[in-house]
């Protein structure tokens, strides 16, 4: 089994690590924020070993995610952001730790690598791809359902339509997809979102998450520190509330994105994670919890 959602009797003594995690650690929640948790833990002997797999468990009531060991670290291997906010949660947020995390915890400088400028990058575009989009749809909504006639369809004998062209053709599967989205946005909007949007013209908790992302993938490659603990989390939290319009925001996007590429530059990272050292440590740390009770 790969995930698992229901209550599993030996989680809690098989967990290494648990943190806050999200608006709380980054220090820009609000009043009205979730307190997630994340967390690593290693399967008993049996999961460990055996043809049984059990890498991740939620619970989405208590927005909690547990990972297996060797699946976290694989994820941590590829600079994935939201894995690096747990190895490098302030020491305030560390809800527990035993000697299996904390050995983990003080060996995250071997996963940091110049992947982290497209990584960081990567995730602050999905940010942005989501909100130019929800930008459009509010100041220039689509006013009907595209039709195939629209891209020159014409009826076919045989039923249907036909398209002059494969390009007709995707043009107006691309637009009925595009619809389609819209329609699904429109009766699916998050309250707290549509309020942000209505409000300054366009999702700002966005903005907060996606400027985060660049400032901190900046700090990365300059400094070699994950800070999770938001230095700059009243300025995040001016974004939020509606500091700057769209156009002031692309324009600091733009500016984030050539810092990036140039901390990227600079770097004295390593191209990749010191892998030999890591899966070593994976070996030890599995190997010592073959050993323990606590594991069975």
């Amino acid at each position: 089994m790969g995930k698992g959602s229901s209550r599993v009797e030996w989680l809690e003594r098989s967990t290494i690590l648990r943190v806050v995690w999200g608006s709380r650690a980054f220090g820009t929640a609000d009043a009205d924020s979730d307190t997630d948790i994340r967390g690593v833990f290693i399967p008993p002997r049996p999961l460990l070993l055996g043809l049984g797999r059990f890498e991740q468990y939620e619970d989405a009531a208590s927005d909690t995610v547990i990972y297996s060991l060797a699946k976290f670290v694989r994820l941590a291997l590829t600079n994935n952001p939201n894995i690096l906010d747990i190895l490098w949660a302030d020491d305030e947020d560390v809800l527990f730790i035993d000697e299996y995390g904390q050995r983990l915890r003080t060996s995250r400088d071997l996963f940091l690598s110049r992947q982290v400028a497209q990584t960081y990058a990567g995730y602050a575009a999905s940010q942005i791809q989501r909100m130019e989009t929800h930008y459009r749809w509010l100041h220039n909504p689509p006013d009907h359902q595209p039709t195939a006639a629209e891209f020159g369809a014409q009826p076919h004998p045989a039923g249907g339509v036909r398209f002059p062209n494969t390009h007709q053709e995707r043009a107006f599967q691309s637009a009925n997809k595009y619809w389609q989205n819209y329609q699904k946005w429109r009766a699916n909007r998050n309250p707290e979102r549509s309020a942000l949007e209505e409000a300054h013209g366009y999702d700002t908790k966005h903005a907060l998450h996606l400027l985060r992302l660049y400032r901190m993938g900046i700090e990365i490659l300059r400094e070699g520190v994950v800070r999770v603990k938001r230095p700059d989390a009243a300025w995040l939290r001016s974004v939020r509330a509606g500091r700057y319009s769209y156009p002031e925001l692309m324009q600091l996007v733009a500016s984030l994105q050539q810092e990036l590429a140039a901390a990227e530059a600079q770097t004295t990272l390593p191209l990749q994670p010191d892998e030999a050292a890591i899966n070593a440590l994976l070996v030890a740390l599995h190997w010592q919890a073959l050993q323990s009770e606590r594991f069975w």
